[in-house]
């Protein structure tokens, strides 16, 4: 070993780090006093500059003090540690190994990562995790920045929608059809509040993210309030700084919409739960219907299934568990059914798309059955019931 450090020696100088590094096998606690150690067998005093690292070495306190400090703003359980470095000080020491046939030494990146990562789990108490850690850290070498990337956090909540003329998704924008222009504010949306806008400024908000993407289970028409216990939703909020929800400061009335339930769950679901939605329509019939009629449609509809075929002619089948009517008038009437998520309200009705190519079939329905034209000025949604859950939707 005395011997092969001299060799090293004559030709390159090298930082006790790097030094000690070459020699895995050497004695000490870490690679700096081995580097010391070796330095002093063999009676070489230190000179400045180091042939692989070129000083890097030196500055990872530097690193570990900039790292504790980006952190402060990040609420974490466990971190990993990543590191850029010049492609030449990789080159470097790959040069000095094979002149000198050193072999089972760590990376110099290793070590950096290792060693950067012991600081700061001694700094903040978190732990090193290196598979799903909440926060990754990147130090670059060559620029001198430290990256911060945050796990995202996965949410399950329900809300209520109170007021009429929201709709329950961000449209996007009619000029630039989602590519950003001038009059979207290069957002790629219309500027029109919805459910999913006031929703997601309050999750990003409160858990400082980027963004919050949705996974709605079912959906409403703009006109529609959601009552009962509320929809379910997933979302993802991507970066964020804080992990952990206050329910005091996010559980509140914002235009109508109403976070009613609100969990961090451990990850994303897997699939969308099968549910039940109970609904409340007003209808108008094109001419006189008697009280027979109205009967017989309930007759009909009462704890039934229907089958739906889609515009691909996909056919599927849906259950209609109860149906009520409450005449109002000779042309008015309020129905209520519970029937399973996903079936079409309009189309189950019989209303048409406002003489657009219609998307689906939905065969009994109510118009059918009574054979006269319906208009559906709105229609409510009263409840919904989360069937086979495996995701936490309850």
């Amino acid at each position: 070993m005395v011997e092969l450090a001299e060799l090293i020696f004559a030709d390159y100088p090298l930082c006790d780090w790097c030094l000690g590094r070459q020699f895995p096998s050497y004695r000490g606690k870490h690679d700096k006093i081995k580097g010391e150690m070796i330095r002093r067998e063999v009676g070489v005093v230190r000179k400045e500059g180091c042939f692989i690292c070129q000083g890097i070495m030196q500055s990872l306190n530097d690193f570990s003090v900039k790292t504790v400090e980006k952190l402060r703003d990040y609420e974490f359980d466990d971190f990993l540690m990543g590191a850029t470095l010049p492609r030449e000080v990789i080159e470097r020491e790959d040069e000095l190994r094979a002149k000198f046939k050193l072999r089972g030494g760590e990376s110099i990146k290793r070590e950096i990562t290792r060693e950067i990562g012991k600081a700061v789990a001694s700094k903040t108490g978190k732990k090193v995790n290196f598979r799903k850690p909440d926060v990754t850290i990147l130090m670059n070498f060559i620029s001198g920045e430290v990256n911060i990337t945050s796990k995202p956090v996965f949410v399950y909540g329900r809300y209520l929608k109170t007021v009429r003329g929201l709709s329950q998704k961000r449209r996007k924008c009619r000029e630039c059809r989602g590519r950003g222009c001038k009059i979207c504010g290069y957002t790629g949306f219309m500027k029109e509040e919805s459910v999913e806008q006031i929703l997601a400024q309050r999750l990003i908000e409160h858990f400082k993210g980027k963004r919050a993407k949705f996974t709605w289970i079912g959906g409403e028409s703009i006109e529609s309030v959601v009552l009962g216990s509320g929809r379910p939703f997933y979302a993802e909020i991507s970066e964020p700084k804080l992990r952990h929800l206050d329910e005091s400061r996010i559980l509140k009335d914002q235009k109508g919409v109403i976070l009613k339930e609100i969990r961090v769950a451990d990850k994303k679901p897997k699939d969308k739960p099968n549910f039940i939605v109970t609904v409340s329509a007003h209808v108008g019939f094109e001419e006189d219907v008697d009280e027979g009629k109205l009967y017989a449609l309930k007759k009909a509809l009462q704890n039934t299934e229907v089958e739906v075929r889609s515009l691909k002619k996909k056919v599927f089948t849906k259950k209609v568990y109860d149906f009520h009517v409450e005449r109002m008038d000779d042309r008015e009437a309020k129905i209520h059914f519970r029937c399973d998520g996903g079936l079409n309200i309009r189309r189950f009705i019989g209303v048409s798309n406002s003489g657009k190519r219609d998307t689906m079939e939905i065969t009994p329905n109510v118009s059918e059955i009574l054979g006269i034209d319906l208009v559906c000025d709105v229609f409510d949604i009263l409840d919904l019931e989360i069937l086979n859950d495996k995701n936490g939707f309850r």
